[in-house]
């Protein structure tokens, strides 16, 4: 493969056209032999982004020290990379990378740099402008087509310039590659620098939650990789899959939607039920990022509410707690992967038909949940202190499950407040048994944010569709 290359690894899988590679340290010609049928001019390179390699030492004086690339925007406006955060993982992937940058002033953002669906071009700015001035949501900078021989960079594109674009093909999806810049620019909410600092970050996602369904968009697919921190306060990032809904509801209807090991019980038991109704469904059918039923066949339809969105933050919550034994990202000493027990059928997916592995996820959530002793003795050493909060929130989770359905009772922002709120008010940070690392210093966190007072409830959605009770 290419030396000193970042690729973005877009794929049409049917014909096998990749994205623009953004820098080469070796020809085109290096890559496999099963890409050799390309064109390098119609494969080309992306002219506005380049990653350093051995040969571009001292040609960059216009960059920040330690830049590891450049970007240019649309305004000819230029950006020092410096880290690669995250990127997309396999050969098949939506071919998403986000990039550390920082302009000539010396101000650091993250730059999503991503390929979205031609209908949903606009999505994830418009819902991020949606939620300007809520705080702990990062902001939208700017956003942009990437141009490619002066015209936006597109896969429909890349298949006509390789004489694809005459074949009847119903499934292709054209993407747009898009650019999104956004502040802060946060690390992973594992790199957490206190416990008191983490839970803090857990009670500013509930508020910011809540104040996203105040302004019509429900999230909808909370997992870890959602979350930010800077400066001792978490972030709400990636909200391309958050639903905008109409107007007085608060909650939306999907064929169900969501990260496995982090969907609510009552989700997984809909999704359970919706597989029925096809026989020959399996997990090559799924798309996760597209619905799997016609908007009209309302048996194929879930609701998703913020309760579940709620129940999505718990499970984040009790991983954390379970998986870490210090600040940093330090795993604690019993962490296994069978301290979840759905993180196996989540690892088994594509090796089990999808039925089983929804069966064996769902129930083995529902009886760690409905166990009274479990979570609490899951939670690591580091967190001792935080058992009496599992307790309490699992609490929640089991009202939420209750297997009659007429007694649930549904999880809310101000419950999850209150426990969280009473918890941080008396927690006192007990000092470490060992002197920190220096990237594990104390700093000077903000005060906890008010709540706030409650308002009056939102409808659900109005959608007419008959729900089991």
């Amino acid at each position: 493969m290419l030396e000193n290359t970042t690729v973005s690894s877009l794929v049409d899988i049917d014909r096998l056209l990749c994205d623009r590679i953004t820098s080469a340290g070796a020809p085109v010609g290096g890559l496999p032999r099963t890409l050799d049928t390309f064109k390098p001019l119609h494969l080309g390179l992306d002219p506005t982004i380049h990653m350093c390699h051995a040969a571009c030492n001292g040609t960059h004086d216009n960059l920040a020290d330690g830049a590891i690339g450049w970007v240019q925007d649309n305004k000819h406006d230029v950006y020092s990379i410096m880290a690669l955060l995250w990127k997309s993982h396999g050969f098949f992937c939506r071919g998403t990378i986000c990039y550390r940058v920082r302009n000539k002033e010396g101000v650091e953002y993250a730059l999503k740099d991503c390929w979205v669906e031609e209908s949903k071009k606009m999505h994830e700015p418009t819902v991020l402008r949606m939620f300007k001035g809520i705080p702990n949501v990062v902001e939208l900078i700017d956003d942009w087509d990437v141009y490619y021989e002066g015209q936006p960079d597109c896969t429909a594109r890349i298949r006509k310039e390789n004489n694809q674009d005459q074949r009847d093909d119903t499934a292709f999806c054209n993407r747009l590659h898009r650019r999104l810049l956004l502040s802060p620019c946060g690390e992973p909410l594992s790199q957490f620098n206190s416990r008191k600092e983490l839970i803090t970050a857990f009670r500013q996602f509930v508020i910011a939650h809540r104040a996203m369904i105040e302004r019509r968009v429900l999230h909808g697919d909370l997992s870890p990789n959602n979350f930010v921190i800077y400066e001792g306060t978490g972030y709400f990032i990636d909200l391309d899959h958050a639903a905008i809904l109409p107007v007085d509801t608060t909650s939306t209807y999907s064929p169900g939607t969501g990260t496995l090991p982090y969907i609510s019980i009552r989700i997984l038991e809909r999704i359970m039920k919706m597989t029925l109704l096809d026989t020959n469904t399996n997990l090559g059918d799924i798309d996760p990022g597209k619905d799997v039923a016609p908007a009209n066949d309302v048996r194929r339809l879930i609701e998703h509410t913020p309760s579940d969105d709620l129940e999505s933050l718990f499970y984040i919550f009790f991983e954390f707690v379970t998986k870490y034994g210090g600040p940093r990202g330090k795993l604690s000493p019993s962490w296994t992967r069978d301290s979840l027990p759905w993180a196996s059928a989540y690892e088994a997916l594509g090796k089990a038909d999808l039925r089983g592995l929804l069966r064996t996820c769902c129930f083995a959530k529902l009886g760690a949940v409905m166990s009274g002793t479990f979570m609490v003795k899951m939670t690591s050493d580091y967190f001792a202190a935080f058992r009496p909060l599992v307790q309490q929130w699992q609490t929640l989770v089991c009202l939420a499950n209750k297997p009659d359905e007429t007694e649930r009772i549904e999880t809310t922002h101000e419950k999850v407040l209150e426990i969280l709120t009473a918890f941080i008010d008396t927690y006192v940070e007990a000092a470490p048994t060992t002197n920190p690392s220096a990237g594990s210093a104390s700093i000077d966190h903000p005060p906890i944010p008010e709540a706030g007072p409650s308002k009056p409830p939102l409808r659900r959605s109005t959608r007419n569709v008959k729900k089991s009770r």
